[in-house]
């Protein structure tokens, strides 16, 4: 089994993902199966709000969205922690692509798991609920005060 691994938090890798560069600075770690296919998206991202209202600001603008059909929105237990998890489908022209995101925050970081396949009925749900419950957290990556945010170097 690989493990990921920041210094910040930790988690287990798929077997048969590769690891691709991230495009922005709060995404972690990008994984993608070609022979499946899907990818795996984990970011953490500072903030200084919590589940209830990141659910609200999702809805909202998913919702306004027509492109995007909400499949399932609710905060689920995992592990101990309570998840918000949005389920939604959208059309890239031509295929159906389904995404999983699973949002959880702790001490003012918000950690996003994000899977992304193109197909609408495959039944995953052991396949992310074991990655999302390997997640450890060591410290939180990032310190927000005053306004604004940094990394923690301590």
């Amino acid at each position: 089994m690989t493990m990921f691994t920041n210094g910040f938090s930790t988690l287990q890798m798929p077997k048969d993902f590769e690891a691709v560069n991230a495009k922005d600075e709060f995404t972690e770690l990008y994984l993608v199966n070609t022979k499946i296919p899907m990818s795996i998206k984990f970011s953490t991202t500072p903030t200084l709000v919590g589940l209830p209202d990141i659910r609200a600001d999702i809805e909202k603008n998913v919702t306004s969205n027509e492109k995007i059909n909400v499949i399932a929105s609710d905060f689920i237990p995992i592990n101990n922690d309570i998840y918000y998890m949005i389920i939604s489908s959208f059309s890239d022209g031509e295929n159906e692509i389904r995404r999983n995101e699973f949002l959880y925050v702790e001490d003012n970081n918000l950690y996003i798991f994000e899977f992304t396949y193109p197909y609408a009925d495959r039944e995953l749900d052991n396949f992310y609920l074991d990655i999302i419950r390997s997640l450890k957290i060591s410290v939180p990556k990032y310190i927000v005060e005053d306004g604004s945010y940094r990394i923690n170097h301590e």
